[in-house]
């Protein structure tokens, strides 16, 4: 009977050691920007190189890029937010933006683009959001596999993104 109870309990410290906590923490991206994210995801400097910003969970298959772009390498800010969107759904089958909005995010101006398509076969949800403030533009970039986890993921996608802050 002891051993069963030894099984058992080990089990039990598995799941539990399994289970994420859900605390935040501040992250400076380059001293350009910050962002607060959830502990469980991690610096993966593979995702955009020479971003700034990359963190994944690859378990959870949730990614977040951010990066700045220089106001003079773009004409104005609708065509930064047009050539970003036109790059990323050339990269997606059957591309469907679901929705777009204006957001301020502590003072930065700009927009919010819902994008849903298939990668490779595979259902893809990204959160794009484009930025300007008086320095120059900002891309932040969250994407997960499929309409579940993106509701999953939900207050954690706009936690991320609201606590963008400009250094």
């Amino acid at each position: 009977m002891k051993s069963l109870s030894t099984i058992f309990s080990a089990i039990l410290l598995s799941l539990y050691a399994c289970k994420y906590k859900n605390e935040y923490q501040q992250v400076n991206a380059g001293n350009q920007f910050t962002l607060h994210i959830p502990s469980w995801l991690k610096k993966d400097e593979k995702l955009a190189p020479g971003a700034p910003f990359q963190y994944a969970n690859r378990y959870r298959n949730f990614y977040a890029i951010g990066m700045p772009v220089s106001k003079s390498d773009s004409t104005n800010f609708e065509g930064f937010v047009r050539t970003n969107l036109e790059r990323l759904k050339a990269t997606l089958t059957n591309p469907l933006v679901t929705d777009s909005l204006p957001v301020n995010y502590s003072g930065a101006k700009g927009v919010r683009v819902e994008i849903w398509g298939k990668m490779d076969n595979e259902s893809i949800y990204f959160s794009e959001v484009y930025l300007q403030t008086s320095k120059q533009y900002y891309h932040l970039s969250i994407w997960t596999r499929g309409e579940e986890r993106k509701l999953k993921f939900k207050d954690d996608i706009e936690r991320i993104l609201e606590s963008f802050k400009e250094i």
